[in-house]
């Protein structure tokens, strides 16, 4: 017994000896070390981070160990002299059975006063573990430390309570302060489902935080502002994750805030999408944004950015709308009213395959739309707020044109992208040198080279600037251009310097390359100078054309009331033979781009590539015309101080002036080699269909040299008069003729004409008529014609020609609508306009191949008053039967 009583008070001073020192290396100060490092090595192993515990550690024991630290931290791994957390007060209990097993049980966890660094280096290194590269060097998630956390946790509840996570990211200026003032996280005992509620602030804007998270199904998130609400839902998958998120914002003003953004845009908006990882893959399929701005304006973005990280798994389909779509500015035919009403782009790219892309650009004048195979529409990256609070895009691609080939391409920033302020852009121009001409002619042999250059844009949304402009043909020898200078405001064409300079060794090799008719002009330029400060307005314009030139100034000061542009056209030298050369060559470059034209492709018609046209519903008036609708004032004086040709030198002067109402030119007054004309025209522009009238008379000029002029081999001859009063259209000089009324009165004297020139006509078949015999030459008398026009149909009941014996009386019509003509022709004796006319012919069909009938004549005429009798003294080419009494 007495052994017994020794062994058990021996037992108890071991079992006391040891409570002592459990109780000194749980309790005491002697051993703070020892319980640091052991809880300091429990949580690291758990959490895979590094943790230290600055202050002190007490455990409590227990059933379970009683555990409470302060003062912890985890530091940085990348970023030195920066702690990932800080936490004042961490508590919890430990089962000390499991403990013995080797597992950790903690339960009855507390976590007070929580400052958490998100922090990005300017370097791209982070406070806390992110991604990892595999062996090919692609990016995936960071691997979990060895155990999840959640294993750890044993108890129904856990308290967190002054939380302050900070987030910043000095790659692009992102700044957040979220602050959880309290959150509790409960498991219910039954279902062990899991709950999370908490509130605080995110940037000052409080919030409210709750989640769901069934131990067996999908979990739930809601986090609600006061204007913001967000949701992810998990989609049950049986392999990785997969999240549908979406955001409701009733007010844009408090997301600005959130991002610590100038507040500067009001609407609503709305973005859906679903995340999915799997394999260690992460992406974003079926993204869905909607912004609706309060000034009507609205974005949206649909589609899936795929695989991230991977440029070639991207289709999205982005419109941007300046207008809503029930309120978009009216068509426009005026560049100053010219606004863009929306841009829709396309992107779509599937790995392995050629990137295929969309982008229309839709104004109220024009419609320019672009697709095919190539890069993105637009790119951008370097997205960062600036500490004064603005969304800065550091680097912006944007290319304007066929996707492959564009003829526009920008490479620049812009420093507050939600008000357009501060965009610099380097631009480079690469454009079909022929589509500067006529965008039907560009193809794949273009024998008129490439146009291209380079700009750069500064500026905002209200003055945008373009500098160092220059831009030259090249891979051409037919022609070359030069562009140079500067527009302090491109978006209203103030402040303008620019020099336009065009050189061509020969008219007739660039027509030739155009599909033109050759036209032997020569060497000719065109250089003019654009000037404009302020609303003062200067130009001047040098055109050479081998010997002759031209020299055009023009002023205008834009600040009066009713500004008016004074201008001056003279010449020291224009030479008769090149005006011809000049005309002819006009005529041909004015079949480019003409719809009238059948062989010109129509605005719907295809390139000679296969691909639509990119320019449709175009509204925008021609650029001559627009000047002339435009209601600004002209004054232009014309001077052309020596006309010189092979029958002595002239002069011409004139006058052209324009207000709102009104255009008139004239009088046009020429005199040279015995001819003459005296011309005056006039535009009512308050009427909408915009008729020109022109009124005067010419003569004394000489029909075989009007002939020789046109290059028309046959002969003809006559002194030519003309009287005329017409009113046409201005679309085009076609235009003109088919719309044209009014009348007019042509007549000949002494004139005469080849034979074989009436043979081609038809008329062979009357040689009588023009002479007793048949010989070389058939002598014309006289020929006069009074011509009724209207729409461009031309009717005669009066015109005459004689010879020395025969007057023929024509009647009928010429539709030049329709090229179609109907005459009838009466040849009679002079002086017995009552017989019957002997070879009576008819004129039908088209003009350049009419039918042509002899048939016998009708029976003798009848004056209805009785007139039978020519006077004493007949007037030539009046129709006699008119002069009888």
């Amino acid at each position: 017994m007495r052994y017994l009583i020794k062994g058990l008070m021996a037992l108890g001073t071991i079992a006391l000896f040891l409570i002592c020192t459990a109780w000194l290396i749980l309790s005491s100060s002697m051993f703070s070390s020892i319980r640091t490092a052991f809880i300091e090595n429990m949580i690291a192993k758990k959490l895979g981070q590094t943790v230290l515990i600055e202050d002190d550690v007490r455990i409590g024991i227990g059933a379970k160990l009683e555990v409470s630290a302060t003062g912890l931290q985890l530091p940085s791994s990348s970023i030195e002299g920066v702690d990932l957390a800080v936490i004042d007060t961490l508590h919890f209990d430990i089962s000390t059975k499991d403990l013995l097993k080797g597992k950790v049980s903690l339960s009855k966890l507390t976590v007070a006063g929580v400052h958490l660094n998100l922090f990005t280096n300017a370097d791209g290194a982070t406070t806390w573990q992110a991604v990892s590269e595999n062996e090919n060097g692609q990016k995936k998630l960071a691997k979990s430390p060895d155990s999840s956390v959640t294993e750890m946790l044993s108890d129904q509840e856990i308290g967190l309570s002054d939380v302050i996570v900070l987030y910043q990211n000095a790659q692009n200026g992102l700044d957040l302060d979220i602050q959880l003032s309290d959150m509790v996280l409960n498991r219910d005992t039954a279902t062990e489902d899991a709950t999370a509620i908490g509130a605080g602030t995110l940037n000052g804007e409080p919030y409210k935080l709750k989640g769901l998270f069934p131990s067996e199904n999908p979990f739930h998130v809601s986090i609600e502002f006061e204007h913001i609400s967000i949701a992810a839902n998990q989609i049950a998958q049986t392999t990785g994750l997969e999240v549908k998120t979406t955001v409701e914002i009733v007010e844009l003003g408090q997301l600005q805030d959130l991002l610590k953004l100038d507040r500067v845009l009001e609407g609503t908006g709305s973005i859906s999408a679903t995340y999915k990882t799997q394999e260690e893959v992460a992406r974003i399929d079926d993204l869905d944004v909607e912004v609706q701005l309060a000034g009507g304006q609205s974005l949206g973005v649909m589609g899936h950015i795929g695989e991230l990280g991977n440029p070639a798994d991207v289709s999205l389909t982005t419109r941007i709308r300046l207008y809503p779509e029930d309120d978009e500015p009216a068509a426009t035919n005026r560049r100053k009213d010219l606004k863009l009403i929306a841009v829709d782009m396309i992107i779509d790219s599937v790995p392995g395959q050629t990137p295929q892309r969309q982008m229309v650009i839709k104004t109220n004048g024009f419609t320019l739309d672009t697709s095919g195979e190539g890069p993105p529409p637009i790119k951008f990256s370097g997205i960062s707020r600036t500490p004064n609070g603005a969304l800065r895009v550091g680097n912006v691609n944007l290319r304007i044109g066929v996707p492959s080939d564009p003829i526009i391409i920008l490479n620049g920033s812009i420093e507050d992208a939600l008000q357009l302020q501060g965009i610099s852009a380097e631009g480079v121009l690469d454009i079909p040198a022929s589509s500067l001409i006529s965008p039907e002619l560009l193809g794949a042999d273009d024998q008129l080279g490439k146009f291209t250059g380079l700009f750069h844009l500064d500026g905002d949304i209200d003055q945008l600037s373009l500098s160092d402009l220059n831009g030259e043909t090249s891979e051409t020898d037919l022609w070359s251009l030069n562009v140079h200078g500067t527009v302090n405001n491109v978006l209203k064409f103030e402040n303008i310097d620019l020099g336009i300079s065009v050189k061509v060794p020969s008219g007739a090799e660039l027509l030739q390359a155009l599909s033109l008719e050759p036209v032997e002009t020569g060497q000719a330029s065109f250089d003019v100078n654009l000037r404009s400060q302020g609303t003062d307005w200067s130009t001047s314009a040098d055109v050479v054309v081998a010997d002759s030139g031209l020299n055009i100034s023009a002023e205008l000061d834009d600040a009066t009331t009713n500004p008016v542009l004074q201008a001056t056209i003279h010449s020291d030298l224009i030479k008769i033979d090149q005006i011809r050369t000049i005309v002819l060559a006009a005529l041909q470059l004015r079949r480019l781009g003409n719809s009238d034209d059948a062989n010109t492709p129509s605005e719907d018609a295809e390139t000679p590539e296969g691909a639509p046209n990119p320019l449709r519903d175009v509204t925008l008036t021609p650029i001559g015309r627009s000047i002339l609708l435009s209601g600004l004032d002209m004054d232009v004086d014309v001077d052309l101080r020596q006309i010189e040709g092979a029958k002595g030198i002239s002069s011409l002067q004139s006058e052209v002036t324009l207000d709102e109402k009104n255009l008139s030119f004239g009088p046009l007054e020429f005199e040279y080699g015995g001819g003459h004309f005296h011309v005056d025209g006039h535009m009512d522009l308050t009427d909408d269909s915009h008729l020109l009238t022109i009124s005067g008379k010419a003569g004394g000029w000489q029909l075989d040299d009007i002939l020789h002029s046109l290059n028309f081999k046959k002969g003809a001859s006559g002194t030519i008069h003309a009287d005329f009063n017409l009113t046409g259209g201005t679309e085009s000089i076609k235009g003109f003729a088919r719309s044209i009324s009014g009348n007019a009165t042509v007549s000949m004297s002494d004139g005469s004409i080849e034979t074989q020139l009436l043979d081609l006509a038809g008329l062979g078949v009357l040689p009588w008529v023009f002479s007793k015999e048949k010989q070389k030459v058939a002598p014309i008398a006289c020929l006069r014609a009074p011509l009724s026009i209207s729409n461009g149909t031309i009717s005669t009941k009066k015109t005459t020609l004689e010879t020395d014996q025969v007057q023929v009386v024509v009647f009928g019509g010429v539709d030049l609508r329709k090229k179609q003509l109907d005459l009838n022709l009466q040849p009679r004796k002079i002086g017995d306009p009552l017989s019957r006319s002997p070879w009576p012919a008819t004129l039908k069909g088209p003009i350049n191949q009419p039918k042509i009938k002899v048939k016998d004549g009708p029976r003798k005429l009848k004056r209805s008053d009785g007139a039978d009798q020519m006077p004493a003294k007949r007037q030539p080419c009046v129709p006699d039967i008119l002069q009888l009494q």
